[in-house]
């Protein structure tokens, strides 16, 4: 018996197992007192396994998304202090956070479905002296005597594997709408940020709302800061035993130009999409072996699908292009 339990305990935690990673953006070179914000155009940047968009428009030399910094300036008010956050750097005394930019809405891929833990939080200094002062563009947060109920709210929401949404999560960065005016606040420190009631999820989409608004949208500067992006990589389990799938090896993932397929089962067929489904390449193999595909070295970074059909049946692999 105590074998029998012993084989139905490794099951259990063989497809219970999490792979925590932290995207903490140190990896990211940096001078000091500089920013990254895609100006290369490689379309985003990964940290701790994950993939953060970045959309920069060189016409115009703006950009949205996430871009890294290590800028310390917590004095400079406006749009050129755009990649400063108000803690001027990252958590635990560290030197690189991102600074995430939306001016409408923003949607973050996972390469695999995954449970995100959370991240710390923190308002960009552009944000928050703007709602502080006021300026030319935004109004003082209260209103001149205080009693105005501004907020500036960041709301993120799940999205699972079949394209359902999961739950969503709303955080003020800052919330004047107490009665009493000593419970106004603009965030101005890094906060933990749970994100757990998500559940597994395959893209997350952030939004902001402020209560300061023009013809335009928002005039509240739509920034704020992250740091220490935590996700737990999940194992699942149908209940059954695996079928007998086609042994497929992928490397290098995520992938620049070109990737090398390892198939052990007898190859029929090479398949690569886009995330719309359009075929980018096809190439009917028969055997077994290795394979070498360039079809994404003039390709767009973002995600990517690998299909290998084999007699014994069909593997499909997500790519992420940098």
């Amino acid at each position: 018996m105590k074998k029998i339990y012993l084989i139905a305990g490794m099951w259990a935690a063989l497809f219970s197992a999490k792979a925590q990673q932290v995207a903490t953006f140190e990896e990211i070179d940096l001078q000091p007192g500089s920013y990254y914000n895609g100006s290369d155009g490689t379309g985003g940047f990964f940290s701790g396994g994950t993939w953060f968009p970045n959309n920069y428009n060189a016409d115009w030399g703006s950009w949205s998304g996430f871009s890294v910094s290590n800028m310390q300036d917590t004095l400079i008010a406006g749009f050129d202090n755009q990649y400063s956050a108000i803690t001027a750097g990252g958590t635990d005394s560290s030197e690189n956070y991102a600074v995430v930019y939306i001016p409408g809405d923003l949607k973050m891929e996972l390469n695999d479905p995954a449970e995100i833990r959370g991240f710390y939080v923190t308002n960009s200094v552009y944000a928050y002296l703007s709602m502080r002062d006021g300026d030319d563009f935004t109004k003082k947060f209260g209103g001149p005597d205080g009693t105005d109920p501004d907020y500036l709210l960041l709301r993120i929401s799940g999205i699972d594997a079949d394209g359902n949404p999961t739950d969503t999560i709303d955080f003020y960065l800052a919330d004047f709408r107490s009665d009493e005016s000593d419970k106004d606040y603009i965030v101005n420190d890094w906060q933990w940020l749970d994100l757990k009631s998500l559940g597994v999820v395959s893209e997350l989409s952030f939004s902001m709302e402020s209560t300061d608004m023009g013809d335009w949208g928002m005039n509240t500067p739509a920034y704020f800061c992250i740091d220490n992006f935590t996700v737990s990589e999940i194992a699942t389990f149908s209940g059954q035993l695996p079928v007998d799938k086609p042994e497929l090896k992928m490397f290098p993932n995520p992938v620049k130009d070109a990737f090398q397929v390892d198939v052990a089962g007898e190859l029929q067929e090479i398949i690569l999409t886009d995330g719309t489904g359009k075929i980018i390449y096809q190439n009917q193999i028969a055997g077994k072996g290795a394979f070498q595909i360039s079809a994404l070295s003039d390709r767009p970074a973002g995600i990517y699908f690998l299909q290998i059909k084999t007699k014994n049946g069909l593997t499909t692999k997500k790519i992420m292009k940098y």
